[in-house]
C-alpha cells in the first residue's frame, strides 16, 4: 500500500502566513501580473546547466530527468545517496531571481525545522556524556521556571509531549516577528500560557519545545547554542558551510527566499532569524546535510543505543504522537522505514529523509517557500524503490 505521509499534517515553523504547497508547473493567471513578473512565463531550459553538479549512474538520470522534464520550475538543491555513493547533487533554477545566480549544490539554505535534528542530537549527546538526564525536569535547567512547568521532562520537550503551546502565534506576524529576541525574550512570549494538556497526556507539536532546548543546552553545557553546535557537530565533521542564520551576516552563497502568489514570484516577507533559534534557525547545504546524515550510521556523534532510542516512536497517554520520537519525524514509504524531517519558514521548504534499511538519503532544500517538496519526495521514492 502506497505511504501517505502525515508529516504534512504536522506544522513547521511558519512565522508570517499560512503554509501552502501550492508550486506546481501551470498557475492561475493574476490579472494585475505584468509579463516580466510572470512565473509560469520562464524558461527554465537554460537553468539547469550547473556547476560542481554530480548525476551518477542510471538511477541519478531518472531522478535528474523526472526533475527537468515534470518540474522545470523547482527551484532549489537536491541530493540523493544510496549506499554511501552519491547519485544526484545538484542545484536547480537560481538561489537569487533577480540576479539569475544559480543554485547548485553549495547554496546556502534556512532549513527551518531540519534544526530540530541537531538540537536533538545534542541532547542525546549531552546524556551520553551524563550531562543531562531525559528524565530530568526541565525546571532544572531553568532559571525562574513557571510553576506549571514543573512537571516538564527533557523526553517531552523532545517529542512534543510537553503541552507547551506553540510561539509561532503569539510571535505573530507583524513587528515581532521582525524584531531580534534574545533566548530569554522568546521564552517570556510564552512562560505564562497555560499547557495545552498535562506533561504526557497528549501530542502537540510546539516550536517552543526547541526553543526551550536551546536554552537547556546553553545552561548544561555553558556554551551559547551556535557555539556548542559548532564544536560538538559542524567541527568533528567538517561541516564547513553552515551555521545558526543571522540577519546582519554576510554568508556567501546565500539563498533568497521566495513565495509564488497566483502566478507571481515574489520576495518572502522578513523574518528576523534570531526568532527561529534551536527549532529552525540553522542555514545549510545539501552536502553538509548529507555529512550529518552518514555521521549517524556511524558512533561518530552517537551511539547505536542513542540512535535507536532517538528514532523511536513516542506517544502521549492518549495514544497520539506516534510519527514521532526525539526531534525526528518517523514514517515508511512502502515497508521502507524513514526517518526525517520537513520544514518550512518564511521562503524555504526543506525536507530530509534517511531511509535506515536502505541507507538511501534524499535531501531537498528549496528557495520558494510554497513549492510541492512532498509530491517531488514522493515522485523520488517511487522511482528509487519501485525500480524494476
Amino acid at each position: 500500500m502506497k505511504f501517505v505521509s502525515k508529516w504534512r499534517v504536522l506544522i513547521p515553523l511558519i512565522i508570517i502566513g499560512a503554509f501552502s504547497v501550492a508550486c506546481s508547473t501551470s498557475f492561475t493567471a493574476s490579472p494585475e501580473s505584468d509579463k516580466n513578473s510572470d512565473f509560469s512565463s520562464i524558461d527554465p531550459t537554460l537553468s539547469h546547466i550547473q556547476s560542481s553538479e554530480i548525476v551518477s549512474g542510471v538511477l541519478g538520470d531518472r531522478l535528474d530527468e523526472y526533475i527537468t522534464t515534470d518540474k522545470p520550475l523547482f527551484s532549489g538543491s537536491i541530493l540523493v545517496a544510496r549506499d554511501g555513493e552519491i547519485l544526484l547533487s545538484k542545484g536547480y533554477n537560481y538561489a537569487n531571481w533577480e540576479l539569475k545566480a544559480p543554485n547548485s549544490s553549495q547554496t546556502k539554505y534556512r532549513i527551518s525545522s531540519i534544526t530540530k535534528p541537531f538540537t536533538a542530537t545534542l541532547i542525546m549527546m549531552l546524556n551520553e556524556e551524563g550531562l543531562i538526564d531525559l528524565e530530568d525536569e526541565l525546571c532544572t535547567y531553568l532559571p525562574d521556571c513557571p510553576v506549571h512547568w514543573q512537571e516538564i521532562k527533557i523526553r517531552n520537550l523532545l517529542n512534543h509531549t510537553s503541552g507547551v503551546p506553540e510561539y509561532t502565534t503569539l510571535l505573530g506576524a507583524d513587528n515581532a516577528s521582525r524584531d531580534p529576541h534574545n533566548v530569554a525574550g522568546l521564552v517570556d512570549l510564552f512562560r505564562e500560557e497555560p499547557l495545552a494538556f498535562a506533561p504526557g497526556e497528549s501530542f502537540q507539536y510546539s516550536n517552543s519545545n526547541f526553543i526551550l532546548l536551546g536554552a537547556v543546552i546553553k545552561q548544561a553545557t555553558g556554551d551559547r547554542y551556535e557555539e556548542y553546535l559548532q564544536k560538538a557537530v559542524f567541527n568533528p565533521l567538517e561541516i564547513e558551510n553552515s551555521g545558526l542564520d543571522y540577519h546582519s551576516q554576510i554568508l556567501k552563497d546565500r539563498a533568497d527566499g521566495y513565495q509564488i502568489q497566483g502566478r507571481v514570484l515574489v520576495n518572502a516577507p522578513y523574518l528576523d532569524m534570531s526568532n527561529a533559534y534551536a527549532t529552525a534557525g540553522i542555514y545549510s547545504t545539501v552536502e553538509d546535510l548529507y555529512r550529518f546524515d552518514q555521521a549517524l550510521y556511524s558512533d561518530q556523534l552517537l551511539n547505536q543505543r542513542s540512535q535507536e532510542i532517538m528514532f523511536t516512536p513516542y506517544f502521549g497517554l492518549d495514544g497520539s504522537g506516534g510519527e514521532y520520537g526525539y526531534g525526528w519525524q518517523i514514517s515508511e514509504f512502502e515497508g521502507h522505514r524513514k526517518v526525517g524531517h520537513i520544514g518550512g519558514i518564511n521562503g524555504f521548504h526543506t525536507s530530509l529523509g534517511r531511509y535506515l534499511d536502505d541507507e538511501v538519503t534524499i535531501i531537498f532544500l528549496s528557495n520558494i517557500e510554497t513549492e510541492d517538496i512532498e509530491s517531488i519526495v514522493t515522485g523520488f521514492e517511487e522511482i528509487i524503490f519501485n525500480q524494476e
